[in-house]
């Protein structure tokens, strides 16, 4: 994935002192075709009811609520893996997943904020979790033009240390 990539945070969802969430898109050119990234497609497709049920859920990790793995879940005890995320949903005995990965876009000024970075959508009949999608994310995550995309957004620069010459 050598793509040109934006992140942009859900409408309606501010950071919290602690956490934000939002869409990593891929910028795509005329006749490049589709990009793989599909989760804020799925998410702006979603009915009325079930967008709530999910913004729903947002605020609650946004929040700092407690673990709630119905709603959201992570892989920690898996190393390969183990900063990948997803929000989950049910509609018509489908499972609906958005899947992508936690960082911390600010290590050095705000080592404790955490973001949601959402990159793909999966539908299944049954529990298990396509662990493609799980390695694409963490491959994402360490992409240069991905991390040049959120630190757009959350730059790491302490205000007033600039060097004058």
């Amino acid at each position: 994935m050598a793509g040109k990539y934006c992140f942009h945070l859900i409408d309606g969802h501010p950071p919290t002192s602690h956490r934000a969430i939002g869409f990593l898109e891929e910028i795509m050119l005329d006749g490049e075709g589709d990009s793989e990234l599909d989760a804020k497609e799925a998410f702006d497709a979603l009915p009325r009811s079930r967008e709530r049920e999910l913004r729903t859920r947002f605020d609650y990790w946004l929040s700092g609520g407690p673990p709630n793995d119905r709603w959201f879940h992570g892989w920690p005890n898996d190393q390969e893996v183990e900063d990948c995320f997803c929000f989950k949903w049910k509609e018509r005995r489908t499972n609906h997943r958005l899947y992508g990965y936690l960082c911390n876009p600010q290590p050095k000024t705000n080592p404790r904020f955490q973001t949601c970075v959402l990159i793909y959508h999966d539908a299944k009949n049954d529990e298990s979790t396509n662990r493609t999608i799980l390695i694409r994310a963490m491959n994402l995550k360490e992409n240069t033009g991905v991390r040049v995309a959120v630190s757009f957004i959350f730059p790491d620069e302490a205000k007033g240390r600039e060097h004058i010459q």
